[in-house]
């Protein structure tokens, strides 16, 4: 477990200077949108019940279908832990690039508006006071949360799928994560897969550290990091 045994509140003074990012939601929420992908998965569920995690981080949350996955599981299995959510809700290259994933973003005047589908979805599904989110890009992302002592007990990392990015963000958050945590990237695939790039980074990651895994299942991976 982390060292400090981080509450809501605790994450919320540390982050976002004891102000709640839910706190005075607009009336006109949008309708609940869970639209995501591989967010109900084994790797997430032993991440919840096997390592009881006081801070869960994941960095790529789209409209927050996993997020509340992982919430959900932590309520329903006792575990008093929050997720932060690390998201610019700005959409990645891969967003932008295919028509379909761009409407998605819900673009209001020239800009993505995807974190208030994702905002509803939390507050639609009553688990707001599990849930943190930190609208920052990755790598200051991860500053803030070494600049706060905040570390995490379980990483999951589904945010950009070029190599060079996923790279980054391994090398960004690896400090963050405690040692003996648990680390979960999506869309892993020794076959290739659609996004090859991750595998080339985790893997040679991996390597790097010297880290036990990945071992991988369904289109993610997961490895510890050395106690």
């Amino acid at each position: 477990m982390s060292p400090i045994p981080w509450t809501r509140l605790a994450v919320i003074d540390a982050l976002w200077h004891g102000r709640d990012p839910f706190a005075d939601p607009p009336d006109d929420l949008r309708p609940l949108d869970l639209q995501g992908w591989r967010s109900v998965h084994p790797y997430l569920d032993e991440a919840v019940i096997e390592f009881r995690p006081h801070v869960v981080v994941e960095i790529g949350a789209w409209k927050g279908a996993s997020t509340l996955h992982l919430a959900r599981t932590m309520a329903a299995h006792g575990v008093e832990g929050t997720v932060i959510a690390v998201d610019t809700w700005l959409g990645a290259v891969d967003h932008w690039a295919d028509s379909g994933l761009f409407a998605e973003l819900a673009t209001e005047h020239g800009y993505p508006s995807l974190y208030r589908s994702f905002l509803a979805n939390v507050l639609r599904e009553g688990l707001a006071d599990r849930v943190v989110p930190l609208p920052l890009d990755s790598v200051n992302a991860a500053e803030l949360m070494r600049l706060r002592n905040v570390a995490a007990d379980v990483i999951h990392l589904d945010a950009g799928h070029e190599e060079s990015s996923v790279a980054a963000d391994l090398r960004a958050w690896w400090p963050v994560l405690r040692p003996g945590g648990l680390f979960v990237a999506d869309d892993y695939d020794r076959l290739g897969g659609s996004f090859p790039g991750v595998t080339r980074a985790v893997d040679a990651f991996c390597a790097e550290a010297s880290v036990k895994g990945p071992w991988s299942q369904e289109g993610k991976c997961k490895f510890l990091k050395p106690v």
